[in-house]
């Protein structure tokens, strides 16, 4: 099978081969992100290629001082395969994998959204990989596999561990824009967020600021408090984040209310009972 079809090499870079050392990575894919909010979706393919360019320079540079960029791939939200080591090459993405594994950044933040085109880069890369000349296994990982680690986001190892990334290219149905909420994240995400939980029943917990795209304290009481109605013990701080039990939970809580809305509802236009009379 030929490389993805949208893919950048280093040559399209102006980059020669990479001088890291070689190795034969055959034991899966491992999925990384950016620490800081890049909001690559929401701009031009260009910036993605500026956004590489300086990750290269980075790492390079006298902060990390490496030989080369330290991911093998990036995917990026317009769904490119863009190159970085590339194939056969020892990495600096993930300690106790860097030779055995493949590595592929997706180059976004806690809050940035992981887009369908770029799910499909990485599947298109692992299908690509797995294939005679390089035989990698099927295995999807996430960096916080190999050590302790907020990385690739709660985000991209819900669908890590959900075997989005491990399926064909393909159709994505659904990629959850309130995974890897978190205090100080704003934007649709968060008033989508903020609706839920007022239709949860917790809309008062958001305060005067009520559904303003932003989260600040009193929308993560409101997911604690979402949380305690379903059953979580809801500890002080379980709604600083949103976790994928964090988003299972808010859902949950829309169910419950809904339902016990209708079983009101339905008593208060049930027939008067004959034996009454």
């Amino acid at each position: 099978m030929p490389r993805p079809s949208k893919y950048v090499s280093r040559s399209d870079l102006g980059w020669g081969s990479s001088p890291a050392d070689a190795a034969d990575p055959r034991s899966g894919l491992v999925i990384h992100y950016d620490s800081v909010d890049q909001g690559l979706a929401g701009k031009e393919h260009s910036a993605c290629l500026s956004y590489w360019r300086d990750t290269h320079a980075f790492h390079t540079g006298p902060s990390r001082g490496w030989v080369d960029i330290g991911y093998s791939f990036m995917s990026c939200s317009h769904g490119y395969v863009i190159e970085g080591r590339g194939l056969r090459r020892t990495q600096a993405a993930q300690p106790g994998g860097n030779s055995s594994h493949y590595s592929v950044t997706l180059a976004t933040g806690p809050s940035d959204p992981i887009t369908p085109e770029q799910i499909n880069a990485v599947r298109a890369l692992r299908q690509w990989l797995m294939e005679p000349d390089t035989s990698i296994a099927g295995t999807v990982l996430g960096h916080r596999d190999f050590v302790s680690t907020s990385c690739p986001g709660d985000r991209a190892y819900a669908l890590v561990r959900d075997g989005t990334f491990a399926q064909p290219p393909g159709p994505v149905t659904e990629v959850h824009d309130m995974l890897g909420l978190r205090i100080g994240s704003t934007g649709e995400a968060v008033k989508l967020l903020q609706l839920r939980v007022t239709r949860a029943g917790f809309g008062d917990a958001l305060g005067e600021s009520g559904v303003d795209s932003e989260y600040g304290p009193a929308t993560a009481e409101a997911v604690r408090l979402c949380r305690e109605y379903v059953g979580s013990r809801a500890l002080p701080g379980y709604g600083d984040k949103m976790t994928a039990h964090a988003v299972d939970q808010v859902e949950a809580a829309v169910t419950k209310r809904a339902l016990e809305g209708a079983v009101g509802d339905a008593g208060q236009n049930a027939p008067d009972d004959p034996s009454r009379s």
